[in-house]
């Protein structure tokens, strides 16, 4: 709808990471492409409202590399020094910074169009009766051949046992035991190469490698959705009473003709459902090793229920890792100019507008101890998230909100609550070799940061 005024920018391609090892060519490539394009960026900048520009280091890259290096540190500095509204100015790009709880609500709340079916698929009571079971199986089936290894790198061991789960769920058996291994390398090859700073700085166009690597991966994909959905076609009785969300999605009337879309549909899934649910376990477990005592309780807690998903300790640890390991940033894409509410701002037509779930979760006015990992928060008050997301604001969106609220949630939350629980109930985890540094958090995937470096820890079954 062309009233919409915004519109989703999942992939966005300024997710990128310039780390310490840049090359010193590849930056003055950039700086001389950005000279070149100094004059036609300025020629636009009176038309872009009453916005605030941030401006550091170097002229016109300076934004660029300082969001690169710290994201955090520099989004913390930009609001203390423009306030609450300020724009990025990304070579090509223009990001436009919302820094306050209410433009948080009103940011989620403006709608736009997308497919219904994901939330009437994956949320029928039959399919999440069949994820929490299969989520079961296949976390115990893994932690099974965990325990025979030495050390294990959490969060890379966490991600496979997690595309193990997301796969079988919403592409189906098939799709895993035939295809599973070449999916997973097929994501990470995506998600390193959207990262890529050409991808940033170039038009679509043109061919470097980065992007025609993207185009194989995509092409890939196709072929094996193409490939899956001819043998169901061929088969179809044995695909009759499948739970699996491409079974749902065939059988639906406002679905089934768009199955040329099934692949790039399912690509943006595997992003969206994959690198969070990942870190809300990983983070979490992480934190339980860190505090025996919290181990303690939720063990104890779950030797006297075995539901994992009614566990109120469980629950408060996994919603205070939402709360401290959130994404740095959500992306729309202004669709038309929008002025705030309240205000003389009008961000322009064409601007990419983020808010900061991770820096509004982190905000000790709105937090105490907002640095500290305290699942006790959430059980000393039942209804803190409705009393962070009232009176006009929103400060608590791990799953975004409104009519962008994730669809998937009670997917992610069935996984999430399912691997920490079994493992907390069948397993002894304690540090492997060489402790990380828990604070080096890496922004650079799309969704919930992971650590930066690895997270070696031991594992081994519990004596009964």
């Amino acid at each position: 709808m062309e009233s919409e005024l915004f519109t989703a920018n999942v992939l966005a391609p300024f997710r990128l990471v310039i780390s310490g090892t840049t090359s010193f060519s590849l930056v003055a490539s950039i700086i001389l492409l950005a000279s070149l394009v100094t004059t036609v960026t300025s020629r636009f900048s009176k038309e872009r409202g009453h916005i605030a520009d941030t401006t550091y280091g170097w002229p016109v890259v300076g934004s660029l590399l300082a969001y690169s290096k710290d994201p955090v540190s520099y989004l913390r500095k930009a609001a203390a020094q423009y306030g609450k509204v300020f724009r990025a100015n990304l070579i090509f790009t223009s990001v436009v910074w919302l820094r306050d709880p209410k433009y948080n609500r009103f940011y989620l709340e403006v709608k736009e169009t997308f497919v219904a079916s994901l939330s009437r698929g994956i949320n029928r009571k039959v399919a999440l009766d069949h994820y929490t079971d299969l989520a079961r199986t296949t976390a115990r089936d893994f932690l099974h051949g965990w325990a025979e290894e030495e050390d294990i790198d959490l969060f890379e061991h966490i991600s496979e046992l997690v595309h193990a789960i997301i796969v079988q769920c919403l592409m189906g058996p098939d799709f895993f035991s035939t295809n599973g291994a070449e999916l997973y390398d097929l994501l990470h090859g995506t998600e390193a190469d959207i990262g890529n700073v050409l991808n940033f700085i170039l038009p679509d166009w043109v061919p470097h490698p980065a992007a025609l690597r993207l185009r194989r991966r995509r092409d890939r994909i196709g072929e094996i959705f193409q490939e899956r959905l001819e043998e169901r076609e061929a088969h179809p009785d044995q695909w009759e009473n499948a739970q699996d969300y491409i079974s749902y999605t065939l059988k639906d009337s406002a679905t089934a003709h768009l199955n040329h879309l099934y692949a790039a549909h399912h690509t943006l899934l595997m992003f969206a459902a994959h690198t969070s649910t990942v870190a809300s376990i990983s983070w979490t477990i992480l934190e339980l090793l860190k505090d025996s005592k919290r181990m303690d309780l939720l063990r104890q807690e779950l030797s006297h229920n075995e539901d994992m998903q009614s566990s109120s300790y469980l629950q408060a640890c996994l919603k205070e890792t939402g709360r401290l390991y959130s994404g740095i940033s959500m992306l729309r894409l202004a669709r038309q100019a929008i002025s705030l509410p309240n205000t003389n701002v009008t961000v322009p037509q064409g601007s990419v507008v983020s808010i900061s779930p991770y820096l509004t979760h982190q905000d000790p006015a709105i937090y105490p101890n907002a640095d500290q990992w305290t699942p006790e928060r959430w059980l000393e008050e039942p209804d803190l998230p409705k009393r962070l997301n009232s009176g006009g604001q929103l400060a608590y969106m791990p799953f975004g909100a409104g009519v962008h609220r994730c669809p998937g949630e009670k997917l992610a939350g069935i996984i999430a609550s399912t691997v920490v629980g079994t493992v907390a109930q069948e397993y002894d985890i304690t540090w492997g070799e060489g402790k990380a540094d828990l604070t080096n958090l890496d922004f650079s995937k799309i969704g919930s940061p992971w650590l930066t470096g690895v997270a070696s820890v031991t594992i081994s079954r519990k004596e009964v």
